[in-house]
């Protein structure tokens, strides 16, 4: 089976770029399942607690919608950080093309990006695994724990 997996790629170029494709197709993936999950989880709260004040007696299902809407903000505030940066990088290499080749051609370790693209992107990924996941627990909890 791994010699039939190699076989499929002409060079190992192709195959990073489709190992980079398919972390992007997973990225992108990540990104939208975990927001709706986000939302899910308001709609829970709301649908299992009833009432705006059965949910503010409960301090787990508070901190689950707590948990939730800094995950927002931040998924919000971390994408408008990562717009910035792409541009900002994207404006260096249209400023000075010659610089940009020369770069390439240094393969730095995390060229294209910045060191900050890359650890910002660990990052988002992290909190767009556990965020979410934490306030489905304290939402469950909520039902037997809470009030």
């Amino acid at each position: 089976m791994a010699n039939h997996q190699a076989r499929e790629f002409s060079s190992a170029g192709e195959a990073l770029k489709k190992l980079g494709q398919d972390f992007n197709d997973w990225s992108s993936i990540l990104t939208s399942h975990s927001v709706q999950l986000a939302y899910a989880i308001i709609a829970a709260n709301w649908a299992i607690h009833g009432s705006t004040q059965s949910l503010l007696d409960n301090w787990l299902a508070k901190l689950s919608m707590a948990v939730i809407l800094f995950y927002l903000g931040a998924n919000l505030l971390t994408t408008r950080c990562m717009v910035g940066m792409h541009y900002n990088q994207y404006l260096y290499a249209d400023k000075n093309p010659d610089r940009w080749q020369k770069e390439f051609e240094e393969n730095k370790r995390f060229w294209p990006y910045t060191e900050r693209i890359e650890y910002l992107g660990v990052g988002m990924r992290f909190f767009k695994v556990w965020l979410p996941i934490i306030a489905a627990v304290l939402l469950i909890f909520s039902l037997y724990f809470g009030s």
